[in-house]
């Protein structure tokens, strides 16, 4: 129905009878809230005189399109909506009902092709969008070849033409003055972004690919994970030296090398020994702590007395800027510094390799200590059991929302509040999150997955 060479396109299930759906109401049905969230939606509905049953589901088709096409800048952009409703009638009523109550000064129009219609507030966006005698989109290489990466049966999926983001964005950038180059975003290769949400046994999941964009970097096993102590409710790894190399392009830019100039002048050291400290595998995690969590930061170093040495330059001229102490000392026989910043204190330290920054007055030695560590802790093994993770990828990140759950109720309590039931009662079948890509340099997959139960 569409041309080849929109700048994005977006296919939606709206077939409330498909399996997705019905996967759908499943899931929904594990939260106490479903039916009063399903009520204020009808009743949100009916304030603009629209009854769901009576006037939209006949209205619309099992599937809804939205083709935006774009011009060089946001002021060309276009959006149209297209399906091809079980009842044309029914249609036209709503557009009717929905154009009485706009108070834009803009409204609807549609158009009819072969059962179909196609709505836009002007027939020249629609015009510039259906396929006339042009090339389809669904005839284009690059779409198919997007198309492809996602799931078959999914509630939505959506494409994004990679190079005319670019084109739109370095317009954008020109008319603002920014100086901004698309390259230093990795945006001037970018072939392509698709997405997809999908309903499953076990929770709900987001698949993205992408081709292009100097998405530098390969799948690994993370080194890190095995030093990260089991109780630890959040986990961020990957390997850096993909956003080093975009960020050091910075450094050229007209509007941000002045500001990183001055950063550099703040802490002591140049933006390349900042960005050296990243290049390795990256570690952040959060555990409980006393009030509230600890965090800790574990990096993979190749010179760890360098990136120490980088570190104690950091720390004198913080502790120069806000009255802080800089001291020596040790946990677990591994030297650490402590910088105290009056009843708040970070320290750091090298443990065999790696190097970690800590909120935690133990954390240095309880990574890679004696006790549990995550990889074996049943939650996450279990999250990974539901979402499908390999084990080698190109970077995770995993919550553990059951355990997270009474971390937040204790914040609360800490303030002199409390959540509501109805809050927390909601909250409770989420299980966990968990995300990751896969592939390397610049075709690559990113799946997120929220467990529910």
């Amino acid at each position: 129905m569409v041309r080849a060479g929109l700048l994005a396109f977006v296919s939606i299930d709206s077939d409330l009878g498909s399996s997705q759906w019905q996967q759908v109401d499943k899931l929904a049905q594990k939260f106490p809230g479903r039916d009063k969230a399903l009520a204020q939606i009808e009743q949100a509905l009916s304030k603009e005189g629209v009854d769901y049953g009576k006037d939209v589901r006949p209205a619309l088709g099992p599937e809804v399109d939205l083709a935006i096409v774009s011009g060089r800048t946001s002021s060309s952009t276009n959006v149209v909506a297209l399906t091809k409703p079980d009842d044309p009638a029914k249609f036209k009523a709503l557009v009717a009902k929905l154009n009485a109550s706009d108070s834009s000064g803009k409204p609807a129009v549609y158009r009819e092709v072969d059962g179909w219609y196609a709505l836009s507030d002007s027939q020249g966006a629609i015009t510039e969008v259906l396929k006339g005698d042009r090339t389809p989109l669904s005839d284009d290489s690059t779409y198919k070849d997007a198309l492809g990466k996602l799931p078959g049966d999914a509630l939505v999926k959506a494409f994004l033409d990679g190079q005319r983001v670019s084109a739109l964005v370095s317009q954008a950038a020109s008319q603002g003055g920014s100086g901004l180059d698309p390259s230093s975003l990795g945006l001037d290769t970018l072939k392509y972004i698709s997405v997809s949400a999908s309903a499953e046994d076990d929770g709900v999941r987001v698949r993205g690919a992408s081709s292009g964009g100097n998405l530098a970097g390969s799948e690994f096993a993370s080194k890190l994970i095995d030093g990260v102590p089991g109780d630890a409710f959040a986990l961020l790894s990957f390997r850096g030296e993909g956003t080093t190399d975009q960020l050091g392009k910075l450094k050229s830019n007209p509007q941000v090398g002045p500001a990183l100039a001055q950063i550099e002048k703040s802490l002591g050291v140049s933006f390349e020994q900042v960005l050296a400290l990243l290049r390795g595998e990256i570690a952040f995690y959060a555990r409980p702590g006393a009030g509230i969590p600890e965090l800790t930061l574990a990096l993979e170093e190749k010179d760890e007395s360098g990136a120490l040495a980088t570190l104690d330059k950091i720390a004198a001229r913080l502790a120069a800027a806000t009255g802080a102490r800089v001291e020596p000392g040790t946990q677990s026989g591994h030297p650490v510094k402590t910088i105290t910043f009056g009843q708040f204190a970070i320290h750091y330290g090298g443990v065999g390799g790696k190097v970690v920054i800590t909120s935690g007055v133990n954390g240095i030695a309880d990574y890679r200590g004696s006790g549990d560590h995550l990889p074996d802790s049943a939650e996450f093994k279990q999250a990974k059991d539901a979402a499908g993770m390999p084990d080698a990828n190109g970077g995770f990140m995993f919550v553990d929302l059951k355990d997270a759950l009474p971390l937040l109720e204790g914040f609360a309590g800490l303030a002199g509040q409390s959540l509501p039931s109805e809050v927390t009662e909601n909250l409770r079948p989420l299980r966990s999150f968990l995300a990751w890509s896969e592939g390397s340099g610049g075709s690559r997959t990113f799946d997120a997955f929220l467990e529910i139960k």
